[in-house]
């Protein structure tokens, strides 16, 4: 069976994956990859927009700053271009004056956003998971250019956050997938033997390709759900858990039923 025929039957003939016995795929890594890209192209659009809505975001906050600089370990400039700046990806606290403190800044942060802010005696970065301080001191000169700078370099650097972002969540749905499928392979043999007097014995490989197969409908159909945004926020766990082995035993059922005429 080649990977077209394979895709063709898993989504248009759901109830004969036991045709697979008959002729299954020699290698599987590649439709086991493509499972995987299917249910990670939500979560690749979900970060692409976010990341978009970062440098959206940068950019607002890049016209705010004011002139500036450092003068004895203190940010200098005008009293009244203090700012709070918020949004969904970060927090931006701009306060010359000394009347923001840590706290004000870790408020921000509680809000489950990173925070960054640049007070009258030191900066703070807050990532939620932790804080840090950076004296002025330590920083050296800071003005609005290097501001400008730094914010020009940050965004040039965006890519590579998205990248790393679409890389951890494919290889997070590579562990989740496979999970799933030795769970349900488990699953389906125990109530094929408890329920439908059947006790199924094949190769392991030729196993994990009937998974795949029950697999591959519901991971589509997931996708599309989460991209229409229609969902209301199901678990691909739990989801792929149940359709995979409602799927692989609706797949089966007739060969089943085909095996027990023939012990009759």
């Amino acid at each position: 069976m080649t990977i077209k025929e394979f895709i063709r039957l898993s989504l248009l003939k759901p109830n004969k994956i036991w045709t697979i016995l008959q002729n299954p795929m020699k290698k599987i890594k590649g439709i086991f990859f493509l499972l995987v890209l299917i249910i990670s192209i939500p979560n690749f659009l979900r970060a692409n927009e976010f990341i978009g809505k970062i440098a959206e975001n940068i950019k607002v906050v890049e016209q705010k700053f004011p002139e500036l600089s450092v003068k004895d370990g203190k940010l200098v400039a005008d009293q009244q271009s203090g700012f709070l700046y918020r949004s969904d990806a970060f927090n931006v606290l701009f306060d010359p004056t000394g009347k923001s403190t840590d706290n004000d800044v870790s408020a921000e942060s509680n809000q489950g956003i990173p925070t960054i802010a640049f007070l009258q005696d030191h900066m703070v970065l807050d990532t939620v998971l932790n804080s840090a301080k950076i004296s002025y001191s330590d920083i050296g000169e800071l003005n609005k250019e290097m501001i400008h700078q730094y914010i020009q370099e940050f965004n040039a650097n965006l890519w590579m956050v998205l990248v790393g972002v679409m890389l951890f969540m494919f290889v997070y749905n590579s562990l989740l997938l496979y999970v799933i499928l030795i769970i349900v392979g488990f699953i389906v043999r125990l109530f094929a033997a408890l329920f439908m007097g059947a006790w199924i014995q094949m190769p392991t490989s030729v196993s994990k390709q009937l998974t795949m197969a029950a697999a591959f409908l519901p991971a589509v159909l997931y996708s599309l759900i989460a991209i229409l945004g229609v969902g209301g926020g199901i678990s691909i766990f739990y989801y792929l858990l149940v359709t995979t082995t409602f799927n692989w035993l609706l797949g089966m059922k007739e060969f089943i039923d085909i095996e027990s005429k023939k012990k009759q």
